[in-house]
C-alpha cells in the first residue's frame, strides 16, 4: 500500500467483534503483524474525531499494554486501513488501545502549507549547505537585552499552550501514547533537565544511543507503512530523537503518530528513519528503545490527529559548536551538534547541549569560574560576538549560572522578535574554565564624608574579599553631577551583570541585538548614582534627566508613545578582571552650593 492511496474503511463501517491486524516494528526495521479486535467506536471523542477501541492480543502487548513509540502503527480491518494506534489509559491492566480514524489523518496529510512556513528548508533535489533560519511568531516580546532565562521562557510558553505534567493526568482519561524521546550521549544531569522540560509535552525521555553506526548505504532510505520514524531534535555528538510509527505513505508525504507531537501546527522539524532495538515492558511505562538512522524529510504539520512529514524537504537546523577549555584531562572537549530550528525548542535545546557538554567534560562538584565567548554568524548581517563570565559553586550542574550566557538571549531574540526572520548560519561557544573560588565579593563601601559638593570627585573606598585571602581596599572615584545640588543621592556598587543599562525601545532586530551586546560584564564594578530626575524610553533613543514639566507633557502625549518614566542613574563601570558578587550602598547629601575652598 505504501506510496499510493490505499483502501480505507470508515468509522460507520466498523462494528464490535471485527478482527484485523496492525503493523509495527518490534525489532529492527521491518514491520510485523499483530492481531487486533474491535471493542466498539467511541463517538465524539474529540472535536470532529471519533475513536476506535481495540484489543491487541499479542505476547508482548498483553504485558506492555500501551507502548510508547507504537503511536501511528496502522490498523487494518476487513483488509482496509482503519486508522492509527494512538491512545491508551494510564494504569490500564488490559491491552486496550484507542485508534485515530484514518479519515482524520488523511485530511491533515493533504493540508497545504504556507510558502514561508519553513524558513531555511530546502528541497531534497536541490539541497544546499545547511542554513538555519530562525522562525519567530509575530507580536512576540521585544527583548531589550535584559536578563533572559531560556528555561523560564520555555515554561511560560508550555503553560500558555495548556500542557500539563504527566502526573496531573487523570487515570480515567484517554491520553496519547507517550512519545519516547531517545537520548544518546547525554549525562544524567542533562537528561534530567530535558525530561523536566519536555515531559509536559508528552515526550518521555529514555536513555538510548546516538544515530545508527552502520554505513548509510546499508540502511533503509525510505519510509514504509508500519516502519519506525524519528523526529530529530538534536543530532551529532548528542542525539535526541522522538520515536513513533508511520501510518501511511502518500507519495512524498506521510502521516504518522495518530496524535500530535506538540500540537505546534506548521513546524519544520527534521525527521529520520529509525531502528527498534527492543520493546521494554514496564508497569510504569512501556516503550520502544530505538535509535535514529538516516535523516530524511521534515515534519511539516503537527496536528491533533497526526503529524505530517514531507520526505522531499530538508529541514533547517542550527549547527552549534561547543569547546571546553581548561579541562585538559577530559577525554573529549569539543562537541558538535545540529539542533532543530524552532522558536520554542531551540534555546532550551542549546542550553541542554551546553549543560551536557560541561557536565561530561568537567563534572567536578566544586567551585568553577568560567569565561564564555559566543559567536553567532548570521546571513546578511554582522556576526554577534559576546563574552560572559560567571561562577558555578557546585560544578556545571548549575543551569541557572549557564542560562545567563548571552548566547541564549541572541537565539531567543532571533526567534522571537517582531521585525524579521533572522537567518542564522551557525553558533559557536568557547567556555574557559578555572577551578577554584573565582569570585571577588563586594563587602562594604565608605566615604570620608557623606556631605559632598556638586561637581566634586568623591573617592569611595570599596572593601573586597576573596576566598582564603585578607580583605583588600580599592578606591573608586565618583563624580557628583552639578544638577544634583541640594539632593540626597543613593550610591550603589554592584557587579556589572546585575545592572541593566538604560536602553531605547528597539526599532529593528539590529537594535535588539545591539541591546544584548551592550551590557556590563560580570567582571566590572558598576557604581550607580540614583538621580532625582526621570527619563523616558522612545523607539531608537532614550531621554534622561527630564524636567518635570516636560516629563508630564510627554507622558500624556498620544503621538510619541513613550514608555513609563524610569529612574535615571549616572553610572561608572570599573573593570576588575574577575567576576564579582555582593553589593554595597551609601547615601550622599549634596550641598546646594559648593563650599568655598581657600
Amino acid at each position: 500500500m505504501a506510496g499510493g492511496q490505499s483502501d480505507t474503511i470508515g468509522v460507520d463501517e466498523i462494528h464490535p467483534g471485527m478482527r484485523g491486524y496492525g503493523l509495527s516494528v518490534f525489532r529492527g526495521e521491518v514491520p510485523e503483524r499483530f492481531d487486533v479486535e474491535v471493542i466498539d467506536v467511541l463517538h465524539g471523542f474529540q472535536p470532529n474525531q471519533d475513536l476506535i477501541l481495540i484489543r491487541t492480543p499479542h505476547p508482548v502487548l498483553n504485558q506492555a499494554i500501551t507502548v510508547g513509540g507504537m503511536s501511528g502503527s496502522p490498523i487494518y480491518l476487513d483488509g482496509r486501513l482503519a486508522g492509527a494506534y494512538a491512545y491508551g489509559w494510564p494504569f490500564g491492566i488490559e491491552p486496550v488501545i484507542g485508534v485515530t480514524p484514518i479519515a482524520n489523518m488523511l485530511t491533515e496529510g493533504s493540508r497545504p502549507t504556507r510558502d514561508d512556513a519553513f524558513p531555511g528548508a530546502t528541497l531534497l533535489s536541490t539541497r544546499a549547505p545547511t542554513e538555519a533560519r530562525l522562525h519567530h511568531a509575530s507580536n512576540r516580546a521585544i527583548y531589550d537585552g535584559g536578563p533572559i532565562d531560556p528555561l523560564a521562557l520555555w515554561r511560560a510558553e508550555v503553560e500558555s499552550l495548556g500542557f500539563r505534567a504527566p502526573g496531573s493526568r487523570e487515570s480515567g482519561r484517554a491520553v496519547p501514547a507517550a512519545t519516547p524521546l531517545m537520548l544518546g550521549g547525554f549525562t544524567d544531569e542533562a537528561a534530567r533537565m530535558l525530561d523536566a522540560e519536555l515531559s509536559p509535552l508528552g515526550l518521555d525521555t529514555a536513555q538510548a544511543g546516538g544515530s545508527g553506526a552502520r554505513p548509510a548505504a546499508q540502511r533503509p532510505a525510505r519510509f514504509v507503512d508500519g516502519g519506525a520514524i524519528g523526529v530529530s531534535l538534536m543530532r551529532g555528538d548528542m542525539d535526541a530523537t522522538a520515536i513513533g510509527t508511520v501510518t501511511h505513505v502518500l507519495g512524498r508525504r506521510l502521516v504518522a503518530f495518530g496524535h500530535p507531537m506538540m500540537n505546534a501546527g506548521q513546524v519544520g522539524l527534521p525527521t529520520t528513519t529509525a531502528r527498534v532495538l527492543h520493546i521494554l515492558r514496564s508497569q510504569n511505562r512501556s516503550f520502544k528503545i530505538a535509535e535514529a538512522q538516516v535523516p530524511l524529510g521534515t515534519l511539516v504539520h503537527d496536528r491533533p490527529s497526526a503529524i505530517v512529514v514531507d520526505s522531499g524537504l530538508v529541514a533547517a537546523t542550527l549547527p552549534l559548536r561547543i569547546r571546553i577549555h581548561g579541562a585538559d584531562d577530559a577525554p573529549k572537549t569539543e562537541w558538535n551538534v545540529e539542533i532543530a530550528s524552532q522558536r520554542m525548542l531551540t534555546p532550551v535545546l542549546a542550553l541542554a547541549a551546553l549543560t551536557n557538554a560541561l557536565s561530561a567534560t568537567a563534572s567536578d562538584r566544586t567551585d568553577l569560574s568560567y569565561r564564555a565567548v559566543t559567536r553567532v554568524d548570521f546571513s546578511g548581517r554582522p556576526s554577534v560576538q559576546l563574552e560572559d563570565s560567571g561562577v558555578m559553586h557546585n560544578g556545571p550542574v548549575e543551569g541557572s549560572a549557564l542560562a545567563s550566557i548571552r548566547l541564549f538571549r541572541v537565539l531567543a531574540a532571533a526567534y522571537d522578535n517582531a521585525f524579521e526572520d533572522a537567518q542564522v548560519q551557525r553558533a559557536q561557544l568557547d567556555v574557559y574554565l578555572t577551578y577554584g573560588h573565582g569570585l571577588t565579593d563586594i563587602v562594604d563601601a565608605s566615604v570620608a564624608s557623606e556631605e559632598v559638593d556638586p561637581g566634586s570627585v568623591v573617592p569611595v573606598r570599596v572593601t573586597l574579599r576573596r576566598y582564603g585571602e585578607a580583605d583588600t581596599t580599592r578606591v573608586v572615584s565618583v563624580t557628583i553631577p552639578r544638577r544634583a545640588a541640594g539632593e540626597t543621592l543613593e550610591l550603589s556598587l554592584r557587579p556589572g551583570d546585575e545592572v541593566t543599562p538604560d536602553r531605547a525601545v528597539p526599532r529593528s532586530l539590529d537594535d535588539v541585538l545591539g541591546n544584548i551586546s551592550d551590557a556590563y560584564p560580570a567582571t566590572s564594578l558598576v557604581v550607580s548614582l540614583k538621580m532625582p530626575s526621570r527619563g523616558l524610553r522612545f523607539r531608537g533613543h532614550v531621554v534622561t534627566a527630564l524636567p518635570r514639566s516636560v516629563l508630564d507633557t510627554l507622558t500624556t502625549s498620544t503621538n510619541t508613545g513613550p514608555s513609563r518614566p524610569f529612574v535615571t542613574y549616572d553610572r561608572t563601570a570599573v573593570p576588575f578582571g574577575t567576576a564579582l558578587s555582593g553589593s554595597a550602598t551609601l547615601r550622599l547629601s549634596v550641598r546646594a552650593t559648593p563650599r568655598q575652598h581657600p
